[in-house]
């Protein structure tokens, strides 16, 4: 999901406690979810040379071209005020298709290849040989990403079976993520194209089920609680691992709204229950203090965000002519891996001395007294870390080991402490 334009500080009119616990708190470690320097090179040029790619396997004429934008426009509404009344298969739809992949995909692929390319490799370790499912696959957003994102895995001998209600985009992605291969010269992933929604059979099991954008789109049922969709969809997903494969990885993206966080937190609890752990964006695998359960009364949801300021100048461009200027990107994921021996090593964590990690999970807050606060997520549960550091959305900081004392802050309920 991509947002408009919004106050990159955020300021809150409260009275909470003006005092933080200061203490010099040595970091460990600092890792983002959205550092550019991580995308390999030739990715972006890919993704800046992207209107060149789909033009060589499906060009607009002159006509197409000048409807573009409209289509685009049209297609934003059905996505998110209109989409009650959006028809399922909108993909079929020639004109809604070419809007989408002219547009959306091309953002999709933005904030998703900055994300993959920060995820860590081991998460992505998968040998040769190796199955694959993308659910909702659309035109085969997720697997271009990744091919883009992960360099080492491109000439992996990887079976990819893509899902999706709607052939004719499923082909259409395909033709692309083919330009894309022989662009870089590389690929031996095997795309097998599958007609249906989530949960149609597959001959094979998965050691890898990927989905981006698909259960937000489902979860439109009036009256059915979101505890009851997520174990729903999350059944779906699991009929095609074994529960035996010690090695299945299971992640899982929507947008960054409230409603979509609020499923993919209980997606993200029922994973736990069925023995994964999350490798990412949570450092923990407590209950999630950001859930979105009470988002509409002031209580926090997951979302992570990132500036737009670097995307091609074409796709601003084509932004601003849609009338959807943008200059942030936003999503929600949850990323999880059977850990057999999680149990064991959660109880020896405990025993021991152990290092403090946090995720930032906001943009910047102006606080009382010329102070910036930062919300983030913890095993302690939710914090509010108060700091003169330039820090951003995503950004996970591990410290040599856990503030002696902190505060509440009376607004949000956060731990709060200062990290200088």
């Amino acid at each position: 999901m991509i947002q408009n334009k919004k106050p990159k500080s955020e300021g809150r009119k409260d009275t909470h406690e003006k005092k933080t616990v200061k203490t010099e708190l040595k970091i460990s470690e600092r890792t983002s979810l959205f550092n550019p320097a991580l995308i390999p090179e030739d990715a972006k040029k890919i993704i800046h040379e992207f209107e060149e790619v789909v033009s060589s396997t499906h060009p607009l004429n002159s006509k197409q071209r000048a409807l573009l934008s409209e289509q685009i426009r049209q297609l934003s509404h059905n996505l998110t005020d209109e989409r009650g009344s959006r028809r399922v298969g909108y993909m079929n739809q020639t004109t809604a298709l070419s809007a989408y992949v002219h547009y959306f995909l091309w953002w999709n692929l933005v904030r998703l290849v900055r994300l993959f390319s920060n995820m860590s490799a081991e998460f992505f370790n998968l040998d040769d040989g190796s199955f694959c499912v993308d659910l909702g696959c659309g035109p085969l957003t997720v697997v271009t990403a990744l091919f883009l994102a992960r360099p080492e895995l491109r000439d992996k001998k990887l079976t990819w079976y893509c899902i999706d209600i709607s052939q004719q985009a499923s082909a259409f992605g395909e033709d692309i993520f083919l330009s894309v291969c022989a662009r870089l010269k590389a690929g031996q992933w095997k795309i097998i194209r599958v007609k249906g929604e989530a949960g149609t059979k597959i001959k094979e099991k998965a050691d890898l089920v990927t989905s981006a954008n698909i259960f937000n789109e489902m979860n439109d049922k009036p009256g059915v609680p979101p505890d009851f969709l997520a174990k729903n969809y999350t059944e779906k997903i699991y009929s095609y691992i074994d529960p035996k494969n010690p090695k299945a990885k299971i992640i899982t993206i929507e947008p960054g709204d409230p409603k979509s966080a609020r499923l993919v937190s209980l997606m993200r609890d029922s994973y736990i229950r069925k023995g994964y752990v999350p490798a990412a964006p949570c450092c923990h695998c407590e209950n999630c203090p950001m859930n979105g359960q009470n988002a509409k009364k002031g209580g926090k949801w997951c979302n992570f965000a990132f500036s737009t300021e670097d995307v091609p100048s074409a796709l601003k461009r084509l932004s601003e002519k849609a009338d959807l200027p943008k200059d942030r990107a936003v999503l929600c994921f949850v990323a999880v891996e059977k850990k057999e021996t999680a149990a064991k090593e959660t109880k020896e964590t405990e025993t021991s001395e152990e290092k403090f990690s946090f995720r930032i999970t906001s943009d910047p807050l102006k606080l009382p007294g010329h102070r910036t606060g930062y919300y983030a997520c913890s095993k302690e549960g939710l914090l509010l870390v108060v700091t003169d550091k330039k820090i951003f959305s995503g950004e996970c900081f591990t410290l040599a080991s856990k503030p002696k004392k902190m505060l509440t802050d009376q607004k949000s309920g956060a731990l709060m402490f200062s990290l200088v």
